[in-house]
């Protein structure tokens, strides 16, 4: 969403934020209805001009860099409005100003400079901002269903069901995994089912219903996927510690102060890593400065990218100390519905997961909400499998993206991140010997003018040994080369490349390539079918 121009405050101004408000109220979640609240009605102009508050009373005008007097942030619900102030002393002097007023306050979070508050007429809140400079933002953290294309590439999509952790590389017991560490959900809250440990903790900063039974399920779910112990549809840390937030509503939408606010008690409630599946497109500088509280109480956030197939940054996922997760299928394959770009830090499964839903049921999930659950559990289980004490959350963070599998282009790319999660990866990182190698990409590329390009395909040492003398074979319609990798060192990638004529070859019709490895060495390689891939690659 575009940010509003600093600009000195009318009335007109109000009523126009007024309706945008009542538009962005339509969101939907995966499993929401249409919410029934109907868009805020834009009150007209008042005939004469607004009077202006008594000088004695006027608040402080500090202000933030770019000028801003206040901001002013979109409510989940109508006749509301969010305030946040630049200084402890303008955000007191507003309240001194509030306690005139026919404006009631609802919340307030006195460490962010914000304030929840209700009112009957926008007048009354106009009265009080005249003279401000005001900055408006208008978007709604949610919990938007991914969208399939239908394109060609996705029609193959291939879910995980309850097979997710061998997928991950996960053979042995993991239930011990995530033991002591503390992980807050920070969705539409969690129920009790029989597939997760108690509540550490239920915190309802946006109230359920009063009919529990009536709870969308989306929280559950995502609380399975990291700490479930169903093999049904099991969790990565099902030792862990889950402390239930509740910041969004049953159609999947909440509001910066709810968002900023679940922060918060996540943090004071001693959280070690806070997992959030929902997003905004618009840069919130409420959350963001909650997700930089949480960074200097060394709290680590994971949060899902987005399921609106843009390259555009969703946040909070897109804030440098947050750890952003996309999607992929069961066949590795990014999918098109993952936001993408320079912030991406990691890939997971996404697509068709068992997941617990609440009356002691399941169901299966797809969308970036599901991959960000997923990582938040692998960092749980690297700082809690016992082999390195005393690690904290930033620290496995870094080795869980340190052993994700390399793909699409070499090294971290804006589709992948670092890579795909491996979890078979991380947790054997300290047994030596292990030979590993794998075809990560195979893809055509022009060079230069006159139909000249090269085929290019990426290998990668995912064990622990050095490999010595790794043959590749690259099969193509145009002719077979043979590569040796005299050395791969244990985690580096290296990219061989065929040059091939492309003029002559149909842009309509695919290239069959095959690629094949052979270990130089000794070793068994544990994975030997990632050791062949087919692609049908055309020419651009």
């Amino acid at each position: 969403m575009k940010k509003t121009s600093r600009q000195r405050l009318t009335f007109l101004l109000i009523c126009v934020f007024c309706a945008l408000i009542g538009w962005r109220g339509a969101v939907f979640s995966e499993k929401s209805k249409q919410d029934p609240t109907p868009a805020i009605q834009a009150l007209a102009p008042l005939a004469k001009p607004l009077p202006k508050l008594p000088r004695a009373q006027a608040p402080s005008r500090d202000e933030f860099q770019d000028g801003t007097t206040v901001e002013i942030f979109a409510s989940r619900e109508p006749n509301e409005v969010i305030l946040r102030f630049p200084s402890g002393e303008s955000y007191d002097a507003f309240f001194f100003a509030l306690a005139d007023s026919n404006i009631e306050l609802l919340d307030q979070l006195d460490r962010l400079r914000a304030m929840r508050l209700s009112y009957d007429a926008w007048a009354d809140l106009a009265s009080l901002l005249d003279g401000e400079n005001i900055t408006a933002y208008d978007s709604l953290p949610a919990v938007p269903p991914p969208t399939f294309s239908g394109t060609a590439h996705q029609q193959g999509l291939l879910g995980f069901g309850n097979r997710l952790l061998p997928w991950l590389g996960v053979t042995g017991d993991n239930s011990n995994w995530g033991r002591g560490v503390k992980i807050a959900v920070l969705d539409n809250g969690v129920l009790p089912h029989s597939d997760l440990p108690s509540l550490t903790q239920s915190i309802a900063i946006t109230p359920f219903p009063r009919d529990l039974a009536k709870t969308d399920g989306h929280g559950t779910a995502v609380a399975s996927l990291i700490a479930g112990r169903n093999p049904a549809a099991p969790g990565i840390a099902p030792a862990a510690e889950i402390i239930s937030i509740r910041v969004g509503d049953d159609a999947g939408r909440a509001d910066s102060f709810a968002l900023a606010a679940g922060i918060l008690a996540a943090i004071d409630a001693g959280a070690q890593i806070i997992n959030i599946s929902m997003g905004t497109s618009e840069n919130n500088p409420l959350i963001e400065e909650a997700v930089s509280l949480a960074h200097e109480h060394h709290v680590l956030i994971v949060a899902a990218s987005g399921n609106s197939s843009r390259d555009e940054a969703a946040y909070p996922a897109a804030y440098p100390t947050v750890i952003s997760v996309g999607a992929v299928d069961a066949r590795g394959e990014h999918l098109d519905f993952s936001n993408y770009g320079t912030y991406l830090s990691i890939t997971a499964p996404g697509y068709g997961i068992s997941a617990a839903w609440p009356g002691n049921a399941h169901t299966k999930i797809s969308g970036t909400s599901a991959s960000a659950p997923i990582v938040t559990g692998a960092i749980a289980a690297t700082m809690s499998n016992g082999t390195d004490a005393g690690m904290n959350a930033f620290e496995a963070a870094e080795v869980v993206m340190a052993q994700a599998n390399d793909a699409g282009l070499p090294g971290p790319d804006s589709q992948f991140g670092f890579g795909i999660l491996n979890l078979g990866r991380v947790m054997n990182r300290h047994i030596a010997g292990v030979c590993d190698a794998a075809i990560t990409d195979q893809r055509l590329v022009r060079t230069g003018r006159g139909g000249s390009g090269e085929l290019q395909v990426t290998v990668q040492n995912r064990g622990t040994a050095v490999l010595v003398n790794t043959l590749l074979e690259v099969i193509t319609p145009v002719g077979t080369r043979k590569f040796n990798a005299t050395t791969l060192a244990a985690g580096s990638i290296q990219t061989f490349k065929m040059p091939i004529r492309l003029s002559g070859l149909s842009q309509d019709a695919p290239i069959r390539v095959v690629s094949k490895l052979s270990l130089g060495g000794s070793g068994h390689d544990p994975t030997p079918y990632n050791n062949r891939r087919e692609d049908s690659l055309y020419v651009n």
